[in-house]
């Protein structure tokens, strides 16, 4: 038995397998504090609400409505990848989401796989050894064996099976975004760039002088579409739109500069995926947008490595959790 659990700074992800199928849940990282008042007129809903000590949070998915309806700002557990430093109340709220999520082991000291970042090259300020050593803890402390595993790392094992593990993995989250380049699980780069699913909230949430609230309403309406992003707000849809463009422009360079650094070791003989997930990445016309950015790109600088297909993950938001589940019932 194993289980699976991918941190990520906007959702956490658990994958298990029942039977032949593997079960995949989701609960979005996230709170946001109410008063007494609020909260016995919430107490008839039936929404999601964890209570420590004397304080009461709205988390998960339900957290980003009352945020919008209270004129408050989410709240987050993590931030860039990590631990939030500056969310004490955040490692309880975390604490009790992880447990919520994962329950209790199916069998004492039961294999859990969890996804670490890696350290990020243009951010000298984030580094991982906290946040493992916390959600190790936390894993121990609800009985199960915990083994920290590369974000990146992760992903190929999940997406790459059928191209003998070799590929670029790219995972899109939250607060980073991660890549790993391997050749069959031997030759590897992996690192993350802090620029991602948060960073394009708040910058166009001050281009437009809006919240971050409103804008994750646009953001992630079933109907938003990267080509045609004005359709649905015209300010917020386009400033998402050239934002996103920056991001992609942004990780494609530094996919390559961190390349030319390791060419030594990373002369890949033959075409190889390239593999996008992640939240951030699950926006319809993102890929497109992706291969438009990429040729852009090529057209004036060549690349380092040959390019077997571009190809979005099976399920971009749990293809971490399931790389995981596959990592750790493999090994």
């Amino acid at each position: 038995m194993a289980t699976a659990l991918d941190v990520g700074t906007s959702n956490l992800v658990c994958a298990k397998k029942r039977g032949e199928d593997i079960e995949v849940k989701r609960l979005r990282n996230a709170f946001v504090e109410v008063d007494t008042e609020q909260r016995q007129r919430l107490a008839a809903g039936l929404l999601n609400a964890v209570h420590i000590k004397d304080k009461s949070y709205i988390v998960g998915d339900d957290c980003i409505g009352i945020a919008r309806i209270l004129n408050k700002e989410v709240r987050r557990p993590m931030a860039s990848g990590i631990l939030n430093p500056q969310e004490k109340d955040g490692r309880s709220v975390i604490g009790a989401l992880v447990s919520a999520l994962i329950g209790e082991p199916d069998e004492p000291g039961e294999r859990c796989a969890f996804s670490i970042p890696a350290v990020p090259v243009d951010s000298q300020k984030t580094g991982n050894v906290w946040h493992t050593g916390f959600f190790s803890q936390l894993l121990e402390s609800q009985g199960y064996t915990p083994e920290p595993v590369n974000e990146g790392l992760a992903l190929i094992y999940g997406e790459c099976a059928n191209d003998d593990h070799s590929g670029i993995a790219i995972s899109h989250g939250g607060g980073q975004i991660n890549v790993c380049a391997s050749y069959k699980l031997v030759g590897t780069l992996d690192f993350s760039v802090a620029r991602s699913g948060d960073w394009i909230d708040s910058q166009t949430a001050n281009a437009v002088g809006s919240s971050i609230a409103q804008v994750l309403k646009i953001k992630e309406d079933p109907e938003f579409d990267l080509l045609n992003a004005g359709g649905l707000d015209e300010d917020i849809g386009q400033a998402l739109y050239y934002h996103y463009v920056a991001m992609i422009k942004y990780e494609i360079a530094t996919l390559v500069r961190e390349w030319a650094k390791m060419k030594s070791q990373l002369d890949f003989p033959a075409p190889i995926p390239i593999v996008l997930s992640g939240g951030t990445a699950s926006l319809k016309g993102f890929k497109e947008l992706w291969e438009q950015e990429l040729k852009k790109f090529q057209a004036k600088n060549p690349l380092p490595f040959k390019i077997k297909e571009v190809r979005m993950a099976r399920d971009p938001l749990g293809a971490v959790a399931r790389g995981l589940l596959t990592f750790a019932l493999s090994c």
